[in-house]
């Protein structure tokens, strides 16, 4: 369809008027490109406070830019949740088969007690019912305001990738099981990835020097900026195949959302085949 003429400080008077956007607020609107809509092009608006990410919103709007709504636009016959699958990251150490039909990737922060339990869950129960049919992906997003140490443990958790791939898993599983033997300030929290590093034979050394120089900041950033623009505000936060859900679910209803996706009517296709399946 044609895009629309777009008067971007007009839209933006009128979005602030409308949810009560003060002047910390920052509004980015992009410009209209052409949606699966037919006579509307699409709009995508970011918010963030402070330099944090509020969510995007996607708009659409008529060809004379004057009409705009927001909300879900589905074209049947297309994955309900392709818009959040193309930005869903999906680059963190993962288990299980790369071929799974259902890929759940969980933001997590190694601090936070809900994120303890539900990795529990998802690690004493996957790979035992559905040994072929999942894949679990994890990816940071460490909530600096409550858990001081969470985003240091991911640096950790991304030095100890580096040298041994497959110790990620080891560490999750350790870290969490020892979460409330690291102090709130996480003063120990060296004293403790060292203890671990030992245990696991990995160079003590290189680990502390990784962290220290801040290798993988970018990478932990990228993906806490990911998941702040998909609408994630809590920990853990899960998609499944696209689908959000929020909080630490029992293993009844992982299981009922996995057979869901196992289930999808034929004729809604499903996602696309993601760019990367050699997580670790």
């Amino acid at each position: 369809g044609t895009v629309p003429k777009l008067n971007k400080s007009k839209l933006e008077s009128y979005i602030r008027y409308v949810e009560a956007y003060t002047a910390a607020v920052t509004i980015n609107i992009h410009d209209p490109e052409p949606s699966a809509f037919p006579g509307y092009s699409r709009v995508l608006i970011h918010v963030s406070l402070h330099g944090r990410s509020g969510g995007d919103k996607v708009y659409y709007a008529t060809a004379d830019g004057e009409h705009f709504f927001n909300g879900s636009v589905w074209q049947l016959g297309q994955n309900p949740f392709l818009d959040t699958l193309v930005r869903l990251p999906q680059n963190g150490p993962s288990f299980g088969a790369a071929n799974a039909k259902v890929t759940i990737v969980v933001f997590s922060d190694f601090q936070c007690p809900y994120c303890r339990e539900f990795a529990r869950t998802i690690r004493d129960n996957i790979p035992k019912q559905h040994p072929n049919d999942v894949r679990v992906i994890y990816q940071d997003f460490p909530l600096d305001a409550i858990h001081p140490w969470a985003r240091t443990a991911a640096e950790w958790a991304h030095c100890i990738t580096d040298q041994n791939p497959a110790a990620f898993w080891t560490f999750h599983d350790w870290i969490f099981q020892h979460q409330g033997e690291i102090d709130n300030k996480g003063t120990n929290l060296k004293d403790k990835m060292l203890g671990f590093a030992a245990e696991q034979k990995l160079d003590g050394v290189k680990l502390a020097a990784c962290v220290d120089t801040h290798l993988h900041a970018a990478d932990i950033a990228a993906s806490v900026a990911a998941a702040s623009a998909l609408g994630v505000q809590q920990t853990p936060t899960s998609f499944f195949n696209g689908r959000m859900v929020g909080g630490s679910l029992k293993w009844d209803d992982v299981n009922s959302l996995v057979q869901f996706e196992l289930s999808r009517p034929a004729e809604i296709p499903g996602p696309p085949a993601s760019e990367s399946k050699d997580g670790h």
